[in-house]
């Protein structure tokens, strides 16, 4: 079916995934769940609330979490050459899936991606503001081919090495493809309207990503990948979102920090493959 496209969603065991796909208010849609390391309640519980659902699901699982492993699966699986990349905590707003496609049928696919806008949602809760706000200086004041939401042809994979998920780099997993995709030559288009909301992010979720963040900047150094990098300096923080958010920052990247050396450390040891 022409302007036909799969959405690829991993996920291990966050229920939000169901108002994320309730959220699809596209119908030409193949909808791609890759359960990373979910139990099997969990799956069955997701499974029971879409069963109604009248959108084409295809469901896989892996039986550990591997972030990439799990994006590049659902790449591998979909059915159509536009794949469209989203993740569980988020939604789409209305019309957003639509005006990805429209913008993707007016380029030419094989030289393009495409990059909608994260609104991280505000929060009655002090630090999860301040964490919506450095979240939002990092990953949505720049354009780069990080997801969600990320539309990609699969035409561009013989570029950018074949593949688009290094299954080795569990973490940091968008920066390794945004980087083969600058090294490629291929342009990253703004999609205006192609835009998602981001549920709030506690502190706890916040600093475990940020540590993982570390750890995978640690295997992409030992595995000599160069990364794109974001603005996440406490200079480019306090210009861009003030005071506050600048020494969460500092703090936040004390917490990167910990998880490259320790990460450094298990490496050195040969306790990390």
């Amino acid at each position: 079916m022409k302007n036909k496209i799969s959405i690829i969603i991993p996920c291990k065991d966050d229920r939000r995934i169901i108002e994320s796909i309730k959220s699809i208010d596209y119908k030409r849609v193949e909808v791609v769940i890759v359960f990373n390391g979910a139990v099997d309640s969990f799956v069955d519980y997701v499974k029971s609330e879409l069963i109604n659902s009248k959108l084409d699901i295809e469901i896989y699982q892996l039986p550990k979490p591997n972030l990439a492993l799990a994006l590049e699966l659902g790449t591998q699986k979909s059915k159509n050459d536009l794949v469209l990349y989203m993740d569980s905590d988020c939604r789409f707003k209305k019309d957003a899936i639509s005006r990805f496609v429209k913008v993707a049928s007016e380029h030419d696919n094989s030289n393009n991606v495409f990059k909608g806008e994260v609104i991280f949602e505000k929060s009655d809760k002090w630090i999860e503001q301040i964490i919506s706000e450095s979240r939002a200086h990092h990953t949505a004041e720049v354009l780069t081919a990080y997801k969600p939401p990320l539309m990609i042809s699969k035409k561009i994979l013989t570029k950018i090495g074949g593949y688009a998920f290094n299954e080795k780099l569990i973490w940091r997993e968008d920066s390794d493809l945004d980087n083969r995709i600058r090294c490629a030559g291929i342009s990253i288009l703004p999609v205006a309207g192609g835009t998602i909301y981001h549920h709030t992010i506690s502190l706890k979720t916040d600093l475990r990503s940020t540590f993982r963040y570390g750890i995978g900047l640690a295997i992409a150094n030992s595995m000599h990948i160069k990364l794109t990098e974001v603005p996440r300096s406490t200079l480019s923080s306090f210009i861009s979102k003030g005071l506050v958010v600048s020494l969460y920052m500092l703090f936040r990247n004390r917490v990167y920090d910990a998880g490259y050396v320790y990460t450094r450390i298990k490496i050195l040891f040969g306790r990390y493959a």
